[in-house]
């Protein structure tokens, strides 16, 4: 049933996302590995402008993948992430980040038909680099798979950003 739902929305989605407006920046963030059409275009449609946002760290807490702060005097404690801000974006960067889990950091090739900004796309490169050797290491920490995948889905909201930014500007 699910995967019916799916494959009967993708056909709009995708020819929303081919439109001159959302193209650039749906194909350079399509460079992100666990990013399909669908996860961009949900990025781009729900953000807006990316520019909107004064930096990464702002358009990571926009979607909700900031920790939560427990100070008091000295002690600094960092605690579960917000969870304020966009609940269907925050999911859609949380299930995209289990794909560090097994990638290697090889860039993501091209689709038929894929136009990304060329600055965009070896930042996305770069990103899939750090996103995989961030994940590796927090595992090696002996970190719970769920907390890395959170940090990682974090991380990938300000690549996201940046990425974005990027296509936007070209």
């Amino acid at each position: 049933r699910a995967a019916e739902e799916k494959s009967r929305l993708e056909g709009p989605v995708g020819a929303e996302a081919r439109k001159p407006r959302w193209r650039k920046r749906v194909d350079s963030l399509r460079c992100l590995k666990g990013v399909d059409t669908a996860s961009a275009a949900d990025l781009v449609f729900e953000a807006g402008e990316f520019s909107r946002f004064r930096n990464a760290r702002s358009f990571a807490a926009w979607v909700g993948l900031t920790p939560s702060e427990h100070s008091s005097g000295e002690s600094d404690r960092r605690g579960a992430i917000t969870k304020a801000g966009n609940k269907h974006l925050r999911k859609t960067l949380v299930e995209a980040a289990w794909h560090y889990l097994t990638c290697s950091g090889r860039p993501k090739d091209l689709a038929k038909g894929q136009a990304p900004d060329r600055g965009a796309r070896r930042h996305a490169a770069k990103g899939v680099r750090r996103l995989v050797e961030r994940r590796e290491a927090l595992l090696a920490r002996g970190v719970h798979g769920n907390k890395a995948n959170v940090a990682t889905a974090r991380e990938l909201a300000c690549w996201v950003w940046a990425v974005g930014l990027m296509a936007e500007e070209a």
